[in-house]
């Protein structure tokens, strides 16, 4: 006997009907940074924008208290919860996104292992939030350790517009990449907060739980019973474009020396390595800072020198940075420095600077040999050229004094 029509239409909807998707809850670490003014203010906006259309929690966690607030679209009512339990009740499975602030005094390395599928870095733009947005992600690396096994580390500019925070985001990738061996994902900028808030419903609750235990419990209230309770790491270096002048080299080679210059290596097996091989090849100067460790680059630039970098140290000390064939430009720099150093604070947003001692000045170069006679001169010298290994183009720099 043929189907009938009613069968055709039940087989056909069994090929073409999409199931409906699952909602997956995921938890997302925030740890503001240096915001702008009312900073506390941009973390409400931002869990709207993580909203879409779904919903989120942002959970602020305080010495005592727990402020939760339900963001987003649905017809949650937290009004009546007591605890957190009772809030997870209340929740259910709405939730695909809960947004969690530490409390301030959060130990450091509980924050990369208290198993957040995400942290989230929300920043400022001007140069003290540059700073300080380096700073926390130091201060996080080095409690911690270690780089293996992190979670997905993102960055979020508020409060600018979109070039003045992409400029921002890439200085702080780029100094996490080589002073912290730290990659870091950008997310989209939030430039305003909006005029309309996304807030459905509200509540405090008092807090009985450490981050650890906390973030604990809300894995455990939307795992499934077959599910391994773990969250992504980074399981290898991700191999990608930081800038559009900057391409991360293939860290698997050794780097060249100046006492081992590179070769031709004869082959002895089937399979021959590629060694690195240097270009002289020019290097933007605006990434000299992330060439010396603790130092991060700041904006002011000496008028009719603005080829010379400007960088503090993690004591406020001041920095100058140059080509070795710009040695005169670069002294200059540094008494222009000891002169207006008033200024160049005021430039930097208050920033902490150190203005009684001399600013050090580096010089970086190609030709090892022709900076031989500046050695025991007091300034800091550096060999930096491009190196290609395995096809993958990137910047080597080492110290020379």
């Amino acid at each position: 006997m043929a189907p009938s029509s009613e069968q055709y239409a039940q087989l056909a909807a069994l090929f073409t009907t999409e199931p409906d998707p699952e909602v997956k809850s995921s938890i997302e670490l925030l740890l503001p940074a240096h915001l702008p003014v009312q900073g506390g203010l941009w973390l409400v906006p931002y869990a709207g924008r993580e909203a879409a259309d779904g919903l989120s929690i942002l959970l602020k966690m305080h010495e005592d208290t727990i402020d939760l607030a339900a963001i987003g679209q649905g017809d949650v009512d937290l009004s009546g919860c007591a605890s957190l339990d009772s809030v997870m009740e209340c929740v259910g499975t709405k939730v695909a996104h809960w947004i969690v602030q530490p409390p301030s005094d959060a130990d450091p390395t509980s924050l990369l292992h208290c198993d957040a599928d995400c942290v989230t870095l929300l920043s400022g733009a001007d140069q003290a939030a540059v700073v300080g947005a380096y700073r926390l992600l130091k201060g996080l690396i080095s409690a911690s350790g270690t780089t293996v096994d992190l979670p997905s580390i993102r960055l979020v500019i508020v409060g600018a517009e979109e070039r003045a925070a992409g400029d921002a985001a890439s200085r702080i990738i780029q100094t996490a990449h080589h002073q912290l061996d730290v990659q870091i994902e950008v997310g989209l900028p939030l430039p305003a907060m909006g005029s309309t808030s996304r807030v459905i419903s509200q509540v405090s609750i008092p807090r009985t739980r450490n981050i650890v235990d906390l973030m604990s419990c809300l894995r455990s209230s939307f795992a499934q019973p077959d599910e391994i309770q773990t969250t992504h790491r980074f399981e290898h270096a991700v191999s990608e474009q930081l800038t559009p002048e900057y391409s991360a080299p293939n860290h698997t080679e050794e780097s060249p020396t100046l006492q081992e210059p590179v070769k031709i290596v004869e082959p002895r097996a089937t399979h021959v390595e590629e060694q690195p091989v240097l270009e002289t090849a020019s290097v933007p100067s605006s990434s000299y800072a992330t060439y010396v460790e603790g130092l991060l680059s700041i904006a002011p630039r000496c008028p009719e020198h603005e080829h010379v970098e400007l960088a503090v140290d993690s004591d406020g000390r001041v920095h100058v940075l140059a080509d070795a064939e710009d040695f005169r430009d670069c002294a200059i720099v540094a008494g222009w420095f000891d002169r207006h150093h008033k200024l160049i604070v005021m430039a930097c947003g208050g920033m902490a600077i150190d203005t009684e001692k001399p600013p050090i000045q580096h010089l970086f170069t190609d030709d090892a040999v022709s900076v031989a006679d500046l050695h025991g001169s007091g300034v800091q010298l550096h060999l930096i050229a491009k190196v290609e290994v395995q096809g993958n183009w990137g910047t080597f720099s080492t110290p020379l004094n």
